[in-house]
């Protein structure tokens, strides 16, 4: 009986700490690849929305839905697009060179995330025109 007690005090003890901290989430990190836009190549940007646990990694079978709104540069985007999940955006631009600011407001964040995302001038597209 004894034996019993004790294995279900360790299971729950297991359990607690595991939910306190591997499955909580302490932070929400916004990852942006890449960090910049080079004119002239794939003029892509993916922006990923990551709960993190008190290890520092992605918590796991845990989401964050977040709201993504541009700041500056709305001249520069041609398309955001916001997955379902609303944990990834894909921002595709113009060939023009500036910066845009993206507002990133996640659901479990406690203040909005502004991200620049660069866009520079292809330096190899520039040795080609000479």
């Amino acid at each position: 009986m004894i034996a019993v007690l004790l294995m279900i005090t360790v299971v729950a003890a297991f359990g607690i700490l595991a939910w306190l901290y591997l499955f909580n989430i302490y932070e929400v990190k916004v990852v942006v690849e890449p960090e910049y836009v080079l004119i002239g190549s794939n003029s892509e940007v993916i922006v990923i929305v990551i709960p993190v646990n008190s290890f520092g990694t992605k918590a796991p079978l845990r989401n964050v839905k977040a709201k993504f709104k541009i700041e500056q540069g709305k001249e520069l985007v041609e398309n955001l697009t916001v997955n379902s999940d609303s944990n990834l955006a894909i921002i595709k631009t113009y060939g023009k060179v500036g910066k845009i600011i993206l507002n990133v407001e996640a659901e479990l964040g406690l203040f909005p995330t502004q991200v620049e995302i660069p866009i520079v001038e292809n330096i190899s597209n520039l040795k080609d025109e000479n």
